[in-house]
């Protein structure tokens, strides 16, 4: 667990994903104690951000984009079809291509979330400028696109 005051070494010698990982965690725990209404797990958050960020994204495609299986996808997919969240057709174009998209339902979940995740960013953000946090959310997208070349 992250302590009040580490000491230098010992923030230079713990791993980025340990820190991410704990930043994760608190996310997880804050989502949970104010998403009681909303019956969705972290994991299928992940989901239906990437649906609504790439609209007509294929499972396929989605797969790729989150280093899953298929058979992964699919079964999510299944999952959140049920709770009407998601909506899946064939493509015009390409039978064998099933395209992902929000229902309504799944909109007004997404927003919902953004909301809270707005405010949680602004509350653990809240000793950084504007400008700091954009450089840091950039320092992040750049490291992020470093993992998927790796």
């Amino acid at each position: 667990m992250v302590e009040s005051e580490w000491k230098d070494d010992r923030i230079v010698l713990t791993p980025i994903n340990l820190y991410m990982e704990y930043i994760l965690l608190s996310y997880n725990r804050y989502l949970k104690e104010n998403l009681k209404d909303v019956s969705i797990t972290y994991g299928e958050l992940t989901y239906i951000y990437n649906i609504k960020y790439f609209p007509s994204i294929s499972q396929r495609e989605l797969a790729e984009t989150l280093f899953v299986s298929e058979a992964n996808v699919a079964k999510m997919v299944k999952k959140l079809v049920s709770k009407g969240i998601v909506e899946k057709k064939k493509d015009e174009h390409n039978k064998s291509r099933n395209i992902l998209t929000l229902t309504d339902k799944g909109e007004d979940i997404f927003v919902k979330i953004n909301v809270l995740t707005c405010a949680w960013e602004r509350d653990i953000s809240k000793r950084f400028s504007n400008e700091e946090l954009f450089d840091f959310k950039e320092k992040l997208y750049q490291i992020t696109k470093e993992t998927t070349e790796l």
